[in-house]
């Protein structure tokens, strides 16, 4: 196929789904340049370029976004990405994919007249990236506990597009699910699923009881109260965007088990992550060029 014919991509940073992505943009014409894989994950394809273009009319960034540092998710480079590193690419007229983006540096950016579009924040992308997230996290739990799913008093907190398909998984699987929520309306399509759903403020008076916790909160839910009360054997899974939503110092003071699981979908299922990518990026590149290079779409 033929369908990005001409277009100069450089995909910087990000894990083996967006290995996957580069080989299947390639695979629709695009000519395409990877950045940030000194430690390939996987053997990429021939017509696959290594390094960064001279100009880019798209630049791919990880799905897992820039940190407040500048830093680029590269977790298989040989050194640490940083956003202003590609300088030289920051064009009137270039399209920038990436996942999150602090404040600044899209304003930054946009000031350069860079078309931004922030691809975590696109609901498409959200919702089919829960799944593969959801099945990481029992992949992960099942594999670093003494307790089985099946009969286990299971904490979720949040309701949204990542907990809801892993609160019907585990109940799928046998589990008894709680749900920890702030807002009523949560609680009401919590309870109206099944689940049984309390307040965040009730977590610290029923942790005791839960064998495993999974936390989908973007804030600090998981602390040190809630710690302080949990079981000694819990297994906390934290699938917030960093710095999660789990007070870690007070985990490792309690010798409890508690990990931060940033871009699982591409650890534990990169080909159906990166297919994801794959059916959703296209869409905005042609839209964009459609535009003569430029996009309000978000």
């Amino acid at each position: 196929m033929t369908l990005l014919a001409g277009t100069e991509i450089a995909v910087v940073g990000g894990d083996a789904r967006e290995a996957y992505l580069a080989e299947e943009l390639l695979a629709l014409g695009a000519n395409v340049w990877f950045y940030g894989f000194s430690r390939s994950v996987k053997k990429l394809a021939s017509g696959i370029r290594v390094g960064l273009p001279r100009r880019a009319d798209v630049i791919i960034l990880p799905l897992v976004g820039v940190g407040t540092d500048q830093s680029v998710y590269a977790p298989y480079a040989e050194q640490q990405i940083y956003l202003w590193d590609l300088k030289k690419l920051f064009v009137p007229s270039v399209l920038v994919l990436c996942g999150k983006l602090p404040g600044a540096e899209r304003k930054a950016l946009e000031e350069r007249q860079v078309t931004v579009i922030e691809t975590a924040a696109l609901e498409e992308v959200a919702i089919l990236n829960a799944i593969p997230t959801a099945e990481g996290a029992l992949a992960y739990a099942i594999g670093h506990s003494p307790w089985t799913l099946f009969g286990s008093k299971i904490l979720v907190t949040g309701f949204g597009r990542c907990a809801q398909p892993l609160a019907r998984a585990l109940k799928a699987l046998g589990a008894e699910v709680t749900v920890a929520v702030r807002r009523r309306e949560a609680a009401a399509a919590a309870r109206a699923q099944g689940f049984r759903a309390i307040a965040i403020g009730e977590m610290v008076e029923h942790a005791k009881s839960f064998r495993f916790i999974f936390n989908t909160v973007p804030a600090l839910v998981i602390d040190r109260k809630v710690l302080a009360a949990a079981a000694h054997d819990v297994c906390i899974v934290d699938l917030a965007s960093q710095p999660g939503g789990v007070d870690f110092a007070a985990a490792k003071e309690f010798s409890l088990h508690a990990v931060l699981l940033p871009g699982l979908p591409g650890k534990t299922a990169p080909a159906a992550a990166g297919k994801i990518l794959t059916d959703i990026y296209p869409h905005y590149i042609l839209l964009h060029k459609r535009k003569g290079g430029k996009t309000n779409e978000t």
